[in-house]
């Protein structure tokens, strides 16, 4: 899509790149024992979590989970702005990189340093637990 012709491939194309980090994101927090709210609160969640790991690196993919979140939103609802096909390699590339980084983060010893860290984000900062065993 990011190749596509159109704007609206390259609309789709920021769409479904922000879609494909944002699962991964979610697969990353349910392997590690979290229970990922459904709909749209699920949004949030993720990109809170990553953000408060302890690692810079997922912490950052977690950031920019977010800004890609922004954007994903206004090329699905804010037909004001334009896209074009280099916004949609960008995004399709920043999707790459938050992937890649969250893919390393599967991996022990940082595997439970992020799941340690998270824990204690949510006990002490949201009040909210949704770990589970």
């Amino acid at each position: 899509m990011a190749s596509g012709g159109t704007e609206a491939e390259w609309r789709t194309a920021v769409s479904r790149a922000y879609y494909g980090a944002f699962h991964v994101g979610c697969d990353l927090l349910r392997g590690l024992g979290f229970d990922i709210p459904k709909a749209d609160r699920a949004h949030a969640y993720v990109g809170l979590r990553l953000m408060n790991s302890s690692d810079d690196n997922v912490s950052e993919a977690g950031r920019r989970l977010a800004e890609l979140r922004s954007r994903r939103n206004q090329a699905d609802y804010d037909k004001r702005g334009r896209f074009t096909a280099i916004d949609a390699e960008d995004f399709a590339y920043t999707a790459r990189q938050i992937i890649a980084t969250l893919d390393e983060a599967l991996q022990d010893p940082l595997r439970s340093q992020i799941t340690d860290a998270i824990k204690k984000y949510e006990r002490d900062v949201l009040s909210e637990v949704t770990w589970r065993d």
